[in-house]
């Protein structure tokens, strides 16, 4: 079993980002099998430079540094996720730019196993109207049960994070520091309930400081975690385009609230909507309608059949329309890969996903290396 503390020091060794940190791993078989590798077989990977072996033949400290955060999260019940570890988000693995480990501290990672998961984004500096709108837009929410992702950052974060928990929705704040922390400092007391009923995630070490530069980096966490990406009051570039950019990365749907026309809050949303990059949404049932979330108030299956009744019966009863022309598409084929199934199903890449992952929870398909899908037996 792999090393957690070699693990986390992967992670802190210079040089090593996420996507050669998971390079590095797959090729050696464990983080802790990295560390013990020659240069000589170091060479030999793909992509691993000069810079990076040198960076890990001076492991010492990394591994010092990931015994202080080990003691770190067993003072603070803080868990560190893997990305080989079962407990790592689906969503999120299937992003070739998501973390090779995030720190968690909340109320369970199960949490992101939820069908429905949605991003809200926007201006640190939202209008009064834009507020409402979100607070109104997340109590919409509430009758989908889902799970809303935003950056506990000032105005529409902080907004929805604070509109979520007051209400009992779970929601989780991706930082751009370390869990040492809360920055801003004024949403100590936001952060505090959102890890009783949701939770906060970091990529970085819990002594890590708010560099500006990790805030666009950790946009992308926000987009893998999320299903759909909520727009709400922004400018033509800032933050909340950048996660937009991501969204399109991950194949996520992405909505905008329109505003008035060389509005200044508004016309980044304006321009996405004009140009057909995010779809219009002026209230939670827009978004439900788009993704085919049925009837509001119906709580998504859990996936787990009810004593005495056949598996594959109950669940195949269940299925939507839409699932059940999906089952029937893969099938026709042993396994099928991402790209057939998006050509033969014709939905849009955010609808396509989930019900993927609908009908993963329900144990209906399973999914396998390289995003090939078969009908579980």
């Amino acid at each position: 079993m792999d090393s957690l503390q070699h693990q986390i020091a992967l992670m802190l060794v210079p040089q090593i980002g996420a996507v050669s940190a998971k390079t590095l791993v797959s090729y050696c078989g464990s983080a802790e099998a990295v560390f013990r590798a020659s240069k000589r077989e170091l060479y030999k990977i793909p992509g691993i430079g000069a810079a990076i072996i040198d960076s890990l033949a001076v492991s010492v400290e990394p591994l010092t540094r990931a015994e202080r955060e080990i003691a770190f999260m067993e003072q603070y019940a803080v868990k560190a996720v893997f990305y080989t570890d079962p407990a790592y988000p689906a969503r999120l693995r299937q992003c070739a730019d998501s973390p090779a480990m995030f720190f968690f501290k909340g109320s369970s990672l199960s949490i992101f196993d939820l069908p429905r998961i949605v991003a809200i984004v926007g201006t640190r500096q939202p209008s009064e109207h834009g507020k409402s709108l979100c607070e109104e837009i997340v109590e919409g929410l509430q009758d989908y049960n889902v799970l809303i992702v935003s950056g506990l950052a000032f105005g529409v974060d902080v907004t929805v994070h604070r509109k979520a928990s007051s209400i009992g929705i779970a929601n989780v704040g991706v930082l751009g520091h370390g869990l040492g922390s809360i920055y801003p400092s004024q949403h100590r007391s936001v952060a505090q309930r959102m890890v009783e009923n949701g939770g906060l995630v970091s990529e970085y070490a819990h002594d890590a400081k708010p560099d500006r530069e990790h805030f666009p980096m950790r946009n992308r966490i926000i987009s893998g975690l999320s299903d759909v990406l909520l727009v709400v009051e922004t400018a033509n570039s800032g933050g909340s385009m950048i996660t937009v950019q991501y969204a399109e990365r991950h194949g996520r749907e992405i909505f905008a609230v329109p505003g008035r026309p060389h509005d200044a809050k508004s016309v980044g949303c304006n321009h996405l909507i004009k140009n057909e990059r995010a779809k219009l949404a002026e209230s939670a049932a827009d978004i439900a309608d788009r993704m085919q979330w049925g009837e509001p108030g119906k709580p998504p299956s859990s996936g787990k059949p009810m004593a005495g009744k056949p598996t594959q019966a109950q669940l195949f009863s269940d299925l939507t329309q839409d699932e059940t022309a999906l089952v029937s598409i893969i099938r026709e084929k042993p396994e099928i890969p991402i790209d057939q199934l998006t050509l033969a199903a014709r939905f849009t890449p955010g609808v396509l996903a989930s019900h993927i992952l609908n009908l993963e929870f329900k144990g209906i398909i399973r999914t396998l290396p390289g995003k090939r899908y078969i009908v579980s037996a």
